[in-house]
């Protein structure tokens, strides 16, 4: 049996795909599944039908037009995208018709997962966990390209070496790496490569998924710099860098390697012997060297390139110290700094900037340093970062003023930090970020004339307003908003900009965001009309975040954006959805109108004609005059009919049609049918059934449309079943309470494109060369009024195997017995 076009809810009601029944007339949804509830971050079905959508929403302007366009029994697929619920792709839906509970029709929106969604998913799931690796992961493609990058991968290749493999090692090296890697499953070896830190010897670890399909991830590239160690290799051989290809490692012999360590003790023992002796206050004997920690290259190497002196500190101990440091301090080595210990004493607890300080150094010397501390993420936590100066270089000092009872001076002005603190690192990553430094003069201006420059392009105003609201700075957007320049509004309130009426939504927006309740969390911005200078209101769409830089003069960002075409557009699509009811209402009327005076003067033409048939005032001896008399009765029965079918379904789709919903028997209608086609159905040779339950319960639904319905069921299985076949009118209550009324016959049956021109109006099914008499409006008009009954109907038919239509009364409609 072919699939039942219109789902019930309940069918989909435990699927794991979202699913939604829209209102597409008020952009509304009144019934989800769980898994639809959860798309649009709701707990409960109150959370979706309390919920306003926006007619300009991709995804809502989609379903609005599925509603205007589809036809009942339809079924289209099509992408949805609704921004709002944070999804950032197309949804792939099924979307048909399906009666809303007060009639009118609705969009019912089954999402649809593909396996190729499935396989996307499973890619950004791998993706997401190399991530985490410390070291640089490439995830890379069949073809060699790159699908995925970890944060390491970024900082060690440059921008033309992260799309594919041949980018980064060459068109040659590619190929044969992955030629080798399809045979063998796991590849290494040691190639010297440039990147972004310059030439350096990598380990290229590459390693085949068991996967299949061209399009996921196909394997894994791990990159190792070796540089350091293969550097030391050499120096404990002897052997020099330029005699030794980088690419390939050495393996040093017996006698070599002895040699090698013979040398390196001896120039340990040189270097001890030209130490001095330390001293006992500074460093006791007794106290063990601690080693310099290991600092991955892409932390170190900038640190090393820094021309100011750079400590860093953490949980008391100093950790590093650059080259410039150990310049300015009088050390030979960062391990010579940190295991120093009056640095540790005077750095190790210090947690502050300091204008001039005293440093003591080794020896018994000490030099004056200004000193500007910063906080830097670390592995295992934030560390401080201390930047040393010599005291006479005081134009680059950069140092915010201590905490002093004092007031500070009254020229004093904060100047730019050095030290830009870059975003945490991911939480579970064995990676230490690189500290950013921004010089301190030159550099932070154009850096913020830049930022200045990015800001001024965008076309919504962006303004800066402190914690009393008055206006701090204003984009090039806001001028051209709002018509005034910078110098014109600087200082002044923000609701100075704001039209009267919507002053007090901005007021209470700002409250609650400086308040502890949710309204920070969820931030939907407001919709407010401003003043602007060249006279009139501009409506205005504004959202306002809080600026979480506790030096920054700033409190609020907000940003406003122009919706006068968006309002314009709303009204014209309000006008046309109003023109388009009023259309639809007149033609309703107008057939009804019609409807009813045609049927007075059909009255009298069939009254006569059936007299004139009977012969009630003498013979007609004529024998054409009798068979005139005859077709001009059935001619007005067959369009009497037709105008209250048409009059009837102009009535349920204007909403008009006047039900008495009562306690109705179906066994007691399906007798009714039955009983007035019994004399077709023996002229036709087709038996008509009922397999009801004695004990079945009654239903509220109204009594007449129920005739209607049965009579018009019976009758097109009738017209379309061959000579000895069964009509099976059936009924059963589910386990789920429901009443599932269906109408069964063996008839010659149609196909989907067939049964999709059924349920159209006026249009008529000819199948087999069997053209049925009839207008086309009988089952059009039957499910139209078994909807307007608070049911749902579905039809199913198949060719040579017959027709099952069902009708589904829910729990609500069904009485108990």
């Amino acid at each position: 049996m072919a699939e039942v076009l219109t789902p019930t809810l309940e069918d989909l009601r435990d699927i794991p795909e979202a699913a939604w029944l829209w209102d597409s007339a008020r952009a509304r949804i009144v019934w989800a599944n769980r898994a639809g509830i959860a798309y649009f971050g709701g707990q409960s079905l109150f959370d979706l039908i309390d919920r306003p959508f926006d007619f300009l929403e991709p995804g809502v302007e989609r379903i609005a037009e599925l509603g205007r366009k589809l036809r009942r029994g339809q079924v289209e697929n099509c992408l949805l995208h609704f921004p709002s619920s944070g999804a950032t792709a197309p949804l792939a839906c099924k979307c048909m018709v399906h009666a809303l509970p007060d009639g009118r029709p609705g969009v019912l929106a089954a999402a649809i997962r593909s396996a190729a969604d499935a396989d996307k998913v499973e890619t950004a799931e791998i993706a997401s966990a190399f991530d985490l690796l410390p070291s640089a992961a490439i995830l890379i493609g069949r073809d060699g390209a790159f699908r995925h990058l970890n944060a390491a991968a970024l900082l060690l290749l440059g921008g033309t070496q992260r799309a594919s493999l041949s980018g980064f090692l060459g068109a040659d090296a590619s190929d044969q790496l992955l030629s080798r890697l399809a045979q063998a499953g796991t590849v290494s070896e040691i190639q010297t490569l440039g990147v972004r830190l310059g030439q350096r010897d990598l380990r290229l670890t590459a390693r085949r998924f068991q996967v299949s399909g061209d399009d996921g991830a196909y394997g894994l590239l791990l990159l190792d710099d070796v540089t350091e160690r293969r550097a030391l290799e050499r120096q404990m051989t002897g052997t020099a860098s330029d005699d030794v290809p980088s690419s390939e490692p050495v393996t040093p012999t017996p006698d070599s390697e002895a040699e090698a360590f013979k040398k390196l003790g001896e120039v340990l023992k040189q270097e001890t012997a030209d130490v001095p002796p330390p001293r006992p206050a500074a460093k006791p004997p007794a106290a063990p060297r601690r080693p310099l920690p290991h600092i991955p290259d892409p932390v170190r190497i900038p640190l090393d390139r820094m021309a100011d002196a750079v400590l860093i500190a953490k949980d008391g101990k100093l950790l590093y110290a650059n080259p410039a440091a150990c310049a300015l301090l009088g050390h030979d080595s960062a391990e010579d700094a940190i295991n120093d210990i009056a640095l540790l004493g005077r750095f190790g607890p210090l947690g502050q900037s300091l204008p001039v300080t005293d440093v003591d150094l080794d020896g018994g010397r000490s030099i004056t340093v200004s000193v500007q501390m910063g906080i830097i993420p670390w592995l295992g936590g934030p560390a401080r970062q201390f930047i040393l100066r010599k005291s006479d270089q005081r134009s680059l000092q950069l140092v915010p003023p201590s905490p002093q009872p004092e007031p500070p001076p009254p020229k004093a002005e904060a100047v730019a930090p050095e030290t830009i603190e870059p975003p945490p690192p991911l939480p579970t990553a064995d990676v230490i970020p690189m500290p950013v430094r921004v010089p301190a003069s030159a550099p932070v201006a154009e850096a913020d004339d830049e930022l200045r420059a990015i800001l001024d392009t965008a076309t919504d105003g962006i303004i800066t307003l402190d914690s009393h609201a008055l206006i701090h700075s204003f984009s090039a957007g806001a001028e051209a908003i709002f018509g005034y320049r910078i110098a014109e509004v600087a200082g002044k309130p923000f609701t100075d900009l704001i039209a009267a009426d919507s002053r007090k939504t901005v007021r209470d927006y700002l409250a609650a965001l400086q308040g502890p309740g949710l309204a920070s969390v969820f931030n939907d911005g407001r919709e407010v009309s401003a003043e602007v200078k060249q006279g009139g209101t501009v409506p205005l769409f504004l959202t306002v975040g809080k600026i979480a830089t506790p030096k920054s003069p700033a409190a609020f960002c907000a940003v406003v954006r122009d919706i006068t075409q968006w309002k314009k557009t709303e009204s014209e699509l309000r006008e046309a959805k109003e023109r388009a009811e009023e259309t639809s209402r007149q033609k309703s009327e107008f057939l009804a109108r019609i409807s009813h005076e045609l049927r007075t003067p059909l009255n009298a033409i069939m009254g006569f004609s059936e007299v004139m048939r009977l012969e009630r005032f003498g013979e007609i001896e004529n024998e054409k005059y009798r068979g005139y008399v005859n077709d001009i009765h059935s001619s007005g029965s067959h369009l009497l009919s037709l105008i209250n079918d048409l009059l009837d379904l102009s009535k349920v789709e204007a909403g008009k049609l006047e039900l008495n919903f009562t306690s109705v028997s179906l066994s007691d209608v399906a007798d009714h049918a039955m009983k007035m086609l019994q004399e077709a159905a023996t002229a036709a040779r087709v038996v008509l059934r009922k397999a009801m339950p004695a004990d079945l319960p009654n239903v509220v639904a109204d009594l007449r449309s129920m005739r209607q319905i049965m009579l018009n069921l019976l009758s097109n299985a009738l017209k379309f079943t061959d000579p000895g076949g069964q009509v099976i009118v059936s009924a059963q209550v589910t386990a789920g309470g429901e009443l599932k009324l269906r109408v069964k016959d063996t008839g010659i049956g149609m196909n989907a494109e067939q049964l999709q021109d059924a349920l159209e109006p006026f249009r008529r099914v000819t199948t087999d060369g069997r053209d049925a008499p009839g207008s086309g409006l009988g089952l059009p008009l039957t499910k139209a009024l078994a909807e307007a009954n608070r049911t749902q109907f579905a039809i199913s038919s198949e060719p040579r195997k017959g027709t099952l239509v069902e009708i589904t009364f829910p729990t609500t409609r069904v009485l108990a017995s």
